[in-house]
């Protein structure tokens, strides 16, 4: 029997990062090339408690990589991001995936989201119970979603309406379900998932392969033989100009989680939304090849909705995107060529912790041949989150853990002082929501309905949401765009015990509503 490999979806999407720029990225072919950093070095402490491990650079281990012998369980990275690496500006110039595909091999698609304006091209189901019963479909309906992750996902590649849209609104996407009801995959799925894209790539133009999902343990160096066949299928991708985008993790280390530490895989770790850091979340390590914002992404969710995410699940989907209107300009060319153009065109974002810096993909010179333009801190201190240690530890989709992004986005602010004068006054009076229920599935999920009515007509900008542990401590928060509707739902997972919650709204001018009631949780 072959191994399993158990995967959760990443929820916030998930992170990983570029590799250092000492690394060259050739050298991540072979483990035995990859030198060790130049020194030990311990980081400061951190704010964060309770989280699986600190990042503190070690000694790259560059012994061979045990194949896995038993079951390995893995765990689940739009409006702001995609101006943030310039992808608006290849989509003025004409460049916007068109004619090309990607794989998106996750939780499922809600095919009909109006997100997708039908650009659904295919679907497949490679899970252990698929929607006709069986361990494999192909076909209309197979890829139905498990989970909201994968829509989420997809909106990031391809997602498209009047307000906003993802890294390549005119990509066709094949959508590929991989994971169970409780949101576990096992590695022959997922190899199956990969070797049926490649079967594909002579009829169909597949710029890249997305999978935002990964492994609790973190690996120092490449792990090409941790599951070989696994390897080899991304291998045989990258062979046929096809990119595998994996994200590399949420659990604060060095290193990644698998598959991202494949050699063959193109890796991604997350920043921040507004300024060009590594969020403190995020997996890194001197072999990771890029990284993404994967901060407080606002994308489709299921039924129709929008709903913003955090995690390393967020940061792939952008580089996946970015290879799909990479090839709508340059055609096609190596995955390794792709590599090297976005590396060399980057924007270099710190991680504090450890002092690597990764590549952040920026299309600026690439589509314009101008400069990028660097974040500032005076122009991000008011809007820029901060991450806190709430964050789930196995899950490489982070829900947003912070208050702080209620403040508008920069873009937002001109419009205040012709408003100011006649909405001050009732704006003061932004109705609080009210929580109809909180239910808990397994020993992490957690699913919340609210409902909001507006007051004289004023919709808050976003909701906050405060859960709490039984000794009355905050152990969840986060804060999410308002979009309309009465009926709102929000869905998380974590490993610390939830006892009740309650929630606020805030409008566009930082106004806070009272409290929710308190209400507890029903198991």
């Amino acid at each position: 029997m072959s191994k399993k490999y158990y995967t959760s979806i990443f929820i916030s999407c998930l992170l990983l990062l570029t590799s250092t720029s000492n690394v060259e990225a050739k050298s991540r072919k072979d483990n035995s090339q990859l030198s060790s950093p130049n020194s030990k070095k311990t980081i400061k402490n951190s704010k964060k408690k309770n989280t699986y491990t600190y990042k503190t650079v070690q000694r790259i281990n560059n012994s061979k990589v045990s194949t896995a012998t038993s079951k390995v369980k893995f765990n689940f990275t739009l409006d702001l991001s995609v101006p943030k690496i310039a992808a608006n500006q290849a989509h003025t110039l004409g460049y916007t995936g068109k004619d090309t595909y990607v794989a998106i091999i996750d939780s499922g698609i809600e095919a009909a989201h109006p997100f997708f304006q039908n650009r659904v091209a295919l679907e497949a189901c490679f899970a252990d119970t698929c929607p006709n019963g069986q361990s494999s479909m192909i076909g209309s309906g197979a890829a139905r979603p498990v989970h909201w992750h994968g829509t989420h996902v997809a909106g990031i590649i391809a997602g498209k309406n009047n307000s906003f849209s993802g890294v390549a609104p005119d990509a066709k996407i094949i959508a590929i379900n991989v994971f169970d009801p409780l949101n576990g995959a096992y590695d022959g799925n997922i190899i199956a998932a990969l070797n049926w894209v490649a079967s594909l790539s002579s009829q169909y133009n597949i710029a890249s392969v997305n999978m935002s999902l990964g492994g609790s343990a973190i690996f120092k160096s490449t792990c090409d033989d941790y599951i070989p066949q696994m390897t080899q299928a991304i291998k045989n991708l990258k062979d046929k100009n096809i990119a595998t985008v994996v994200a590399s993790g949420n659990s604060y280390a060095v290193g990644m989680s698998a598959p991202a530490c494949i050699s063959y895989a193109v890796s991604v770790a997350a920043t921040s939304t507004w300024t060009d850091k590594v969020t403190e979340f995020s997996n890194i390590s001197q072999y990771t090849t890029l990284s993404a914002p994967g901060l407080t992404i606002n994308s489709s969710k299921l039924m129709g909705s929008y709903g913003s995410s955090s995690g390393t699940s967020m940061a792939s989907p952008h580089v996946a995107g970015a290879f799909a209107v990479y090839r709508s300009k340059f055609g096609i060319q190596s995955v390794d060529k792709v590599v090297q153009d976005f590396q060399s065109t980057s924007v270099s974002a710190l991680d504090s912790y450890s002092g690597i810096y990764s590549k952040r993909i920026d299309f600026t010179k690439l589509f314009t041949g101008q400069d990028p333009v660097t974040t500032t801190t005076s122009t991000t201190s008011t809007t820029a989150p901060s991450t806190t240690t709430t964050l789930p530890v196995t899950t490489t989709t982070v829900p947003v853990t912070t208050t702080t992004i209620v403040t508008p986005s920069p873009t937002t602010t001109t419009t205040i002082p012709t408003v100011t004068t006649t909405t001050v006054v009732t704006t003061s009076f932004i109705a609080a929501p009210s929580i109809n229920r909180i239910v808990k599935s397994g020993t992490s999920w957690y699913g919340i309905t609210l409902r909001y009515y507006t007051y004289n007509g004023n919709a808050p900008y976003s909701i906050n949401i405060y859960c709490y542990s039984p000794s009355s401590s905050v152990a969840h928060q986060t804060s999410f765009r308002y979009n309309g509707g009465t009926l709102l739902n929000y869905e998380f997972t974590t490993n610390n015990d939830i006892a009740s919650c309650n929630a606020t709204a805030v409008n566009s001018q930082g106004h806070t509503s009272a409290y929710s009631r308190t209400e507890d949780i029903q198991k």
